[in-house]
């Protein structure tokens, strides 16, 4: 195409041709596009210095030299039809990108699933890398807010679409295949005649250049060795299989993302990666991307710091907001390979949440083809709603409906609600704070999540009937407490509601009640090891100032020692010292309450709770009280079972047995302990030890020799004293000790590999 050329693109504010008109405008093009309504794309356009018509007709391409279609558009568009009797030349997306892919070092991104986000991921990487890039991504670029870009260097990287055959266009020196699985029954009529189209598209590949496959897709690792047959060089990536670039000990990070060991072809370790991407997927995303950053001269080091910032793309796992304890999640994942993923991913991300999930099938012909293999799509989902069907280009023959999913389901609780307003309404009046939505969709049902956080929103702004609901706890209950004066870094937004719980059953109705009212329950007692956001907590938070104690001496010359959740830790301790019972004394110095410290198994000096502890109360939400054994809270290093499970809890007591000792040589010991931790930690406010120790190491080593040792944000430092010990100087701000968080965990990882790991809890709203 030259530049002199003057393009009409019909259907513009598609996802493909949205980036086609981008890459003409920045290269010079005068263009002009309809579309049958206006969007967020046809506006970005329009600022470009596109020519935007709403609805389509003829006089639209009113001197135009070339007109372009989207593969949505039938024959009988009036636009098409005009440029037919006026002899204007038209063109498919693959006439355009495989012409301006020419004498560029092409990079073509195929798949049914993960290609968007593998266009998109290396695209970044040669962007931030300075190679000067085009690039055409099938959906918005977080961070770069384009789905595409007209770049002077030599890599053009392209999503190559199989619909319509479109890959089949283009001119490639770099091709990945990420999988192949069976779609676009209106396009292929069977599973053979895609693999075909596929094989067709891998042997595009010239011999100087460069396949990358799955090799944990069956089809994909067969088209590699046909490839490699037939002297196309082949790289290959797994998780599963033997491959040349592999990720292993995949694991969320602080982020919310996934880290992984990435491992070569001789199975050694090269080094650590670390995405905000979020499940196993875009792992294998991660994968083909370095693959293909390596056969334009990037090394693993040029390219970690994108992968480790990169945000994805626009409708893949996009958190959309939070609102009353609800997290909504909109995900473009409309194929049963792809819902499943997602699924996968969400567990991953949110392992101790109810997932919702909110289905829109995406047209008649997948549906139908596909609708087995989609009812058995949804194990990882507590509850499924199923909306009518997105036609997108189809027209309905009344033989394919949602409900034919449905009748083919084995779910627990799954429903047909078609009209979004209705299930948005449905969904708004049954989910409870720690839940979370999905909508699954490639059409618009993304609204429905918009839908339920306006609900919530409004439900949260409106609802003056929460207060009545504490009339029983009487004036206990106070608005707007300043979490601050509560926790012993001396930061926290306001709490709602707020009340100081003096004893078990007083902590108990309160927790019951909040849960009864539908509204978020958080329990704390000291006030150390939690963060606590500038924005506060929403909700009723408890104070647990419970602190009775009862000893019981055995016949075995032993003691028992029963003590309410809230109690002061190291007052505990005292108390055994001073009955001459041995086993607590460790924790002598420790701050904290009896339940935090049962929860996150504290422990000091080679000792912690799961030495002496016999049994907790519990009481969990719809479940009541039960006392748990040691072996049903599986302790482990700062962790317990009660960090992990799905129901809401609250702890209320706990027994410890203990044995009798002299308690003139408990006091001696316990005296060690307490000059040892004035020596070591830091006094005034501080939130406590910020990381856990690392296999091997110490925390407060790794941040020291990382020269951060008396770093300062703000009112906010690390230590003098104890690097693992951020302090507040008077007056710091929770976002200040998040960036201090932040800096010493990106600056231990550049140094040492590490991914340090939060202690503490962090707490409110920090969205």
């Amino acid at each position: 195409m030259v530049l002199d050329q003057r393009v009409h693109l019909i259907g513009i504010g598609g996802a493909g041709l949205s980036a086609i008109a981008t890459v003409l405008l920045q290269r010079g093009h005068v263009v002009s596009g309809s579309d049958v309504c206006e969007s967020s794309s046809t506006e970005k356009l329009q600022s470009l210095g596109a020519l935007v018509h709403i609805g389509h007709k003829a006089a639209n391409i009113s001197g135009a030299d070339v007109v372009i279609a989207s593969s949505a558009i039938p024959a009988t568009n009036p636009e098409l039809l005009a440029a037919t009797e006026n002899n204007i030349q038209v063109l498919k997306r693959q006439d355009v990108l495989g012409n301006l892919m020419k004498n560029r070092v092409g990079c073509a991104v195929a798949g049914s699933h993960g290609k968007t986000t593998t266009t998109a991921l290396v695209s970044v990487c040669l962007l931030d890398c300075g190679l000067n890039p085009t690039f055409v991504v099938g959906g918005m670029v977080n961070g770069l807010d384009t789905n595409a870009r007209y770049g002077e260097g030599e890599p053009f990287v392209v999503e190559a679409d199989e619909y319509d055959r479109m890959f089949l266009g283009l001119c490639p020196k770099v091709s990945i295949v990420t999988n192949v699985d069976y779609d676009h029954p209106d396009c292929y009529s069977t599973f053979s005649d895609m693999e075909d189209a596929y094989r067709e598209f891998v042997m595009l590949t010239p011999p100087e250049g460069r396949l990358i496959v799955n090799q944990d897709d069956v089809v994909a690792r067969k088209l590699g060795v046909q490839a490699r047959i037939s002297g196309i060089p082949v790289v290959t990536y797994a998780l599963q299989n033997e491959a040349d670039w592999k990720g292993e000990d995949i694991r969320v990070n602080r982020d919310g993302g996934c880290s992984f060991s990435l491992v070569n072809s001789s199975n050694q370790y090269v080094t650590n990666v670390h995405t905000r991407l979020v499940g196993k997927h875009n792992v294998m995303n991660t994968l083909a991307a370095i693959a293909a950053a390596e056969y334009y001269g990037l090394s693993i080091e040029n390219i970690l710091s994108t992968l480790r910032e990169f945000r994805g793309v626009k409708r893949r796992f996009e958190i959309k907001g939070k609102s009353a304890g609800i997290t909504v999640v909109d995900d473009y994942a409309h194929h049963p390979s792809e819902i499943q993923a997602t699924l996968s991913a969400a567990r991953l991300h949110f392992p101790n949440q109810k997932l919702w999930v909110l289905f829109q099938p995406h047209t008649y012909s997948r549906t139908g083809a596909l609708k087995s293999e989609i009812a058995a799509s949804f194990v990882d989902a507590d509850h499924v709603v199923i909306t009518d069907i997105f036609a997108s280009r189809e027209t309905d023959d009344g033989t394919v409906t949602s409900e034919s999913i449905l009748e083919l389901m084995n779910h627990a609780d799954v429903h047909y609600i078609g009209d979004h307003q209705e299930a948005a309404r449905y969904i708004a009046a049954q989910m409870t704070s720690g839940d979370v939505l999905i909508t699954l969709s490639a059409g618009d049902g993304y609204k429905v999540g918009e839908y339920v956080l306006d609900m919530l929103c409004s439900k949260s702004s409106q609802d003056s009937t929460i207060e009545p609901l504490f009339a029983q706890l009487g004036e206990k209950v106070r608005r707007n407490e300043p979490m601050a004066r509560y926790t012993s870094a001396r930061i926290g937004g306001p709490a709602d509601f707020f009340l100081q719980a003096r004893s078990v059953d007083e902590l108990s109705t309160a927790v019951q009640i909040g849960w009864g009212a539908g509204i978020p329950v958080f329990v704390f007692g000291s006030g150390s090891n939690l963060l606590v956001s500038d924005q506060g907590v929403r909700g009723l938070v408890v104070h647990n100032l419970a602190r009775g104690v009862v000893f019981e001496e055995e016949r075995q010359s032993r003691l028992h020692v029963s003590a309410e959740s809230g109690t002061m830790l190291a007052a505990l301790a005292r108390m055994c010292i001073n009955r001459g019972a041995a086993g607590l004394e460790w924790a002598v110095a420790v701050p904290g309450t009896v339940g935090g410290a049962v929860v996150g198994n504290a422990g000091a000096h080679g000792s912690d709770i799961s030495s002496n502890i016999l049994l907790a109360d519990i009481l969990q939400r719809e479940k009541g009280t039960n006392s748990w054994t040691l072996h049903d809270l599986e302790l482990d290093y700062r962790s317990s079972k009660l960090k992990i499970i799905e129901d809401d809890f609250v702890m209320l007591r706990a027994e410890f047995v203990l044995d009798h000792a002299d308690s003139e040589t408990l006091r001696l010991r316990a005296s060690r302990f307490s000059q040892h931790r004035r020596e070591t930690q830091p006094r005034g406010a501080s939130i406590g030890s910020m990381f856990k120790n690392p296999p091997g190491d110490y925390a407060g080593r790794l941040i020291e020799a990382a020269g951060l040792k008396g770093l300062r944000l703000g009112q906010a430092a690390i230590s003098n004293v104890h690097a693992n010990f951020f302090v507040n100087l008077g007056g710091a701000s929770a976002m200040e000790v998040s960036d201090l968080i932040d800096k010493a965990c990106d600056t231990v990882l550049k140094m040492f590999d590490v991914d340090l790991e939060l202690e503490i809890q962090l707490i409110g709203e920090w969205l």
